[in-house]
């Protein structure tokens, strides 16, 4: 990244720019080093590489192919191609009104099959996976452009090299500055509408490959949210100075930034990739040094003496050879190696299987293994459970929501009106949709949970077989059961409205719960009227 501590800048925006690069430039050598190491044909962090062979320092590749397969597995476990990994949720208003809550779900099945239709149609399956590979090492970033009627949605990887994040008032990446260099003529063709100073136009015009620096800097308060979208132009040579080139808002950030884990006071992640990256490089050395004594045991170190007869550079030691010596000289004689490197192949399947546990998480007992029983393997697979949901989930509050967020928000804007993925906007009081994760990651903890919830019933049933129709809603916690193993909910049957009276009682015994209060028919809910359920209710076109 280009040295911009000292740039001069005028504005705001560029001088919050250069003193956010100039902490970003203390993690370039130890990113630089995860980078080589475990994704070296990525695009790394290093700059000028496009293209290029980057493999060439690798002499153990088991941190590249645990990486591989981590990348592979989390993109399924989060964003599993053709199949339904968000739902969205009615907002609070909705909640206790059973008649709304019907027809809110008949919408969020439109909203739904069309946000996974547009998913499905664009590149988002192309772009995560090496936005994903990012956040195992550091920090990932994906931007969500608006595109055509027919594929709405289209998706940019950024480069680490390239981005800047800052945290905002909650701790999350919010704000986030892109470093790019281009030729002056794709200005215009990435930012049709970019007002171009008359020094850069005539540059763009006679030097059309001159590389210029321009700076996207996309400026919110929390990821997801209502963001400003400001294009920059650095000073060049023979232009008069820095300029803005354009300024948008957004209702959803365009750009998502995303972490595995952090250290506290730090801006960047520190994914799995970092935490191992020691063993990583020792791996890579002991591989290195393996391969060196190798050589040496197939060719062999000779000596041979001096007697004008032997010359060593016409040697070649190939089977069947001849090679000539003087009469009572010892000729040509390997000469021994000082040490032997047995040892190494034990340390070397100890970092190989610490790194790979690093990365990947704790794995089952391999096929070879002998006695394994079902016990052993359901322990081990509720420790790698352990393992890998705290670590995966944390990528659902920078990245699912946040993304879902742009989505909903690029396909229900004015310009997709034509589009068959369009969404028509919903509001209740101020309240939108809510975005609502179902990936199979999020599902396995909801199939836990209904699998605790079953068994403590089961043992109820058992224990008490006479008290059980008197605490126990046989309904509610069937239909919860279902929606935690993944049933349609707009198949459920809707429940009964609640029993007013018996509300009334409840309340003047103190003893009413929240979700047993008596509400207002569907005509009072804030903000909602007959017409908006009746639209509801219909399905979109």
């Amino acid at each position: 990244m280009k040295n911009t501590s000292d740039a001069g800048y005028q504005s705001a925006t560029l001088q919050r720019f250069a003193r956010a690069a100039q902490r970003r430039r203390t993690w370039d050598q130890l990113l630089d080093d995860a980078y080589a190491f475990a994704l070296p044909n990525h695009a790394s962090n290093r700059a000028g590489m496009t293209g290029q062979r980057r493999d060439r320092e690798i002499f153990d590749n088991t941190a590249v192919q645990a990486l591989h397969w981590r990348k592979s597995r989390l993109h399924g476990q989060l964003f599993p191609p053709f199949k339904s990994w968000m739902d969205f949720e009615a907002p609070e208003a909705l909640m206790h009104d059973a008649e709304a809550q019907q027809a809110f779900d008949i919408y969020a099945g439109e909203v739904r099959e069309k946000f996974h239709g547009a998913i499905e149609a664009s590149n988002f399956h192309i772009e995560i996976d090496p936005a994903l590979g990012d956040a195992l090492i550091s920090t990932g970033a994906l931007m969500v452009h608006a595109g055509t009627l027919n594929r709405p949605l289209r998706f940019e990887a950024i480069p680490a090299q390239e981005m800047t994040p800052e945290e905002g008032r909650d701790g999350l990446l919010a704000t986030i500055f892109r470093d790019l260099r281009l030729p002056a003529r794709r200005i215009l063709e990435r930012w049709p509408d970019a007002r171009l100073p008359a020094d850069l136009a005539r540059i763009a015009e006679k030097q059309p490959d001159t590389e210029i620096q321009v700076i996207e800097a996309i400026l919110a308060d929390d990821p997801g949210a209502a963001a400003i979208y400001e294009v920059w132009c650095a000073a060049q040579p023979g232009a008069a100075g820095e300029n803005m080139l354009l300024r948008r808002t957004f209702a959803a950030s365009p750009v998502i930034a995303f972490r595995t884990d952090k250290a506290p006071g730090e801006w960047m992640g520190r994914g799995p990739v970092l935490n191992a990256l020691a063993d990583i490089k020792t791996a890579n050395k002991v591989v290195e040094l393996i391969l060196k004594n190798a050589s040496i045991a197939v060719t062999g170190i000779w000596q041979a003496e001096d007697d004008g007869v032997l010359n060593p550079a016409n040697i070649q030691l190939v089977p069947g050879a001849i090679i000539p010596k003087a009469v009572g000289s010892q000729g040509l004689t390997p000469l021994d190696a000082p040490g032997r490197f047995d040892v190494s192949q034990i340390v070397l399947e100890n970092l190989q299987r610490s790194i790979r546990e690093a990365i990947m998480g704790p794995g089952l007992p391999p096929t070879s293994a002998s006695g394994r029983t079902a016990f052993e393997i359901d322990v081990r697979q509720q420790e790698f459970e352990a393992v890998e949901l705290p670590m995966s989930l944390r990528l659902l509050t920078e990245l699912d929501f946040p993304l879902a967020n742009r989505v909903l928000s690029i396909l229900s804007s004015p310009a997709m009106v034509g589009s068959p993925y369009y969404v028509p906007p919903f509001e209740v009081d101020g309240e939108r949709v809510k975005p609502k994760p179902t990936s199979p990651l999020v599902r396995l903890q909801e199939i836990a949970d209904a699998t605790a919830a079953q068994a403590a019933y089961v043992q109820a049933a058992t224990a008490f077989p006479d008290l059980l129709e008197q605490v126990i809603d046989r309904t509610g916690y069937l239909r919860d059961f279902l929606k935690r193993n993944g049933f349609p909910s707009e198949f459920l049957v809707a429940t009964e409205k609640p029993d007013l009276a018996a509300a009334d009682a409840l309340q003047q015994l103190g003893l009413a719960a929240a979700d047993t209060e008596p509400q207002e028919a569907p005509d009072a809910v804030p903000g909602l009227d007959r017409s908006v359920l009746e639209q509801m209710a219909t399905p979109v076109s």
